[in-house]
């Protein structure tokens, strides 16, 4: 069994109002700033942008991701 401290939900509670990396299941990824998450994963993005192959591709404001989208997230973005 996992330490509750690993637990997904309570890594992403514990980086709230930190930068993140979300990738979707359609290969689409997005940086920003995540302010909200729920139990379903679901994300709401400050500052955020849209990139595709490494290349930014759209700057958004405040954005939801819906969790049955996200193929990964990193708490740790690369820059």
């Amino acid at each position: 069994m996992m330490e509750p401290s690993k637990r997904p939900l309570n890594i992403l509670a514990r980086n709230l109002n930190n930068p993140i990396q979300v990738k979707l299941k359609n290969n689409m990824e997005y940086r920003g700033k995540m302010t909200e998450c729920d139990s379903y994963m679901n994300l709401i993005l400050e500052e955020a942008v849209e990139y595709e192959n490494n290349t930014p591709m759209a700057n958004y404001g405040n954005i939801l991701i819906r969790g049955n989208n996200i193929l990964y997230i990193s708490v740790t973005p690369t820059q």
